[in-house]
């Protein structure tokens, strides 16, 4: 069956479609599976164990909504399947918007987004990957519906409108995404400036329809509800900064970046992550100029500049939501747009026209490099689920502990509220740490209060424990029991105090 009937509408899937389609999901099965078919909790999901994360307040508006089209229970294989799905899709239109023929490359597509950091760390928090994954999917097709559609503008506006509402950080995705096709006009479709300029106008529409479309909405309902953003990630202050904050955004872009690719330690140490990157990145800026070159657009040096402004700049727009907001902090779950350097390269290399022996040897340089990349993020994330597992026997084994210990005190299960003083670390000798490091993945446990471990004894024990407020926590600590007790893991370290059973940590 190679044609689907939408309406009166018929369209012809075509044989590049289900290569990207397929290398998407079994990528994203050898890198993801240990995750998909595993319970791998965290800090956030003992929070989150029937719910979304933060919706209205954070102003995800939309994310309850694609969050709840799977179940509203963090469920991996569910979550992950549909996460898997609308990655497939966001892949397809990539491949079809930039016109990919050659199969190698579209695999490598496919596997060079699958597997990128940011895919890792959103499955860390399972429990919302997939509205994540929807948002990346929306953010893909508001531009693709633009560039093929005749009047695609308007249902673009609402796709980033809604990608917008569901996770704010993936409009840097359209915004690279934009200049990518940009670069290509420049560079393969030879466009002069004010060509260009009339044929891309339209993206400057979308991004700002999207964005007033989001405010509207984001801004009504919380009106309706009275509701105020919080000021997490500095999603209530953003506007138009000043000088010296857009200079500190561009730092911080630099060092998000360097934190991504661990360039600054990592090829001082001899890091084959951080020299392929470094190998990206030289080769798009060489094959930028070299193709400047090859199709003679030197000859209009507006056009050959803009390129390679546009290249540079790919990076930095991957961080754009630092340029309107001085409080957030990119952290790798914010990182997708950086992938898209990846995707310049190997655009270059499939429309290059690479011809002759040196062209070919170029090529083929460029494929290796990004064939390692995927091989290197397939291994990383596997890893990083690995230091997931460690944490979450070490959480289980910890809350069990004292569990037990709970058991032989007199006072239970007559009294069960209980108060976690202080925070317990369980660090492992011989455990390499993660390069990039994954947010959300840690090999330490991840209880750190109160409510994690009662959390976990209800979810994972079937105890129900009550907490206890901070003026009780302060009176304990005035005790002379309190501060003569052991610390854990020693024995002594669980008693009853004041009516409430104590756990001391450091």
């Amino acid at each position: 069956m190679n044609r689907i009937k939408i309406g009166k509408k018929i369209i012809r899937i075509e044989p590049e479609w289900k290569t990207a389609f397929l290398a998407t999901w079994i990528s994203g099965l050898l890198a993801h599976a240990y995750r998909f078919f595993n319970y791998l909790p965290t800090w956030d999901s003992m929070y989150n164990f029937k719910g979304t994360g933060a919706t209205f307040y954070s102003g995800r508006c939309f994310l309850g909504f694609f969050s709840g089209l799977s179940t509203e229970y963090d469920m991996p294989w569910v979550n992950g399947a549909m996460s898997l799905f609308y990655i497939s899709l966001a892949v397809v239109l990539l491949v079809d918007l930039f016109r990919m023929k050659q199969r190698l490359l579209i695999v490598l597509l496919a596997g060079l987004v699958v597997t990128f950091p940011t895919i890792t760390s959103t499955f860390a928090y399972m429990f919302t990957a997939d509205g994540y994954m929807m948002a990346f999917l929306l953010s893909v097709l508001g531009v693709y519906l633009t560039a093929r559609w005749k009047y695609g503008i308007w249902p673009g506006i609402l796709c980033i409108g809604l990608s917008l509402g569901t996770y704010q950080a993936y409009i840097s995705v359209s915004l690279v995404l934009i200049v990518t096709l940009v670069i290509l006009d420049i560079l393969m479709e030879k466009k002069g400036f004010q060509t260009l300029v009339f044929s891309n106008l339209k993206y400057l529409g979308l991004v700002v329809g999207g964005a007033v479309f989001y405010k509207m909405v984001d801004s009504l309902i919380n009106l309706y509800y009275g509701i105020t953003l919080t000021s997490y990630q500095g999603i209530g202050s953003m506007g138009i900064l000043s000088l010296s904050q857009y200079k500190e955004a561009f730092h911080k872009t630099l060092r998000g970046l360097d934190d991504l690719w661990y360039l600054k330690e990592g090829v001082v140490e001899g890091n084959l992550y951080s020299i392929a990157n470094l190998l990206i990145i030289l080769l798009v800026a060489v094959s930028t100029f070299l193709l400047i070159g090859k199709n003679r657009i030197y000859k209009n040096p507006i056009m050959a500049v803009l390129a390679v402004v546009g290249a540079g700049m790919l990076p930095i727009l991957a961080f754009s939501v630092n340029f309107v907001s001085a409080d957030v902090s990119y952290h790798t779950l914010m990182k997708m747009g950086v992938c898209f350097v990846y995707i310049l390269l190997l655009l270059y290399l499939e429309q290059g026209r690479w011809y002759n022996r040196a062209g070919k040897v170029w090529k083929m340089g460029g494929v290796l490099v990004l064939c390692f990349l995927l091989y290197y993020n397939t291994l990383n994330a596997n890893l990083a689920y690995h230091h997931m597992n460690i944490s979450y026997e070490k959480s289980y084994g910890v809350s069990s502990d004292i569990l037990a210990r709970m058991g032989d005190l007199e006072e239970y299960p007559g009294t069960t509220r209980v108060a976690v003083m202080g925070t317990y670390h369980a660090y492992s000798s011989g455990v390499e740490e993660l390069h990039p490091s994954i947010m959300g993945v840690s090999q330490d446990i991840f209880l750190e209060g109160d409510w994690h471990y009662i959390a976990m004894w209800n979810y994972n024990f079937g105890r129900n424990f009550g907490m206890v407020n901070g003026e009780e926590k302060a009176a304990i600590r005035e005790t002379k029991e309190y501060q003569e007790m052991a610390v854990y893991p020693a024995k002594g370290s669980v008693k009853a105090i004041n009516g409430i059973i104590v756990v001391k940590f450091e």
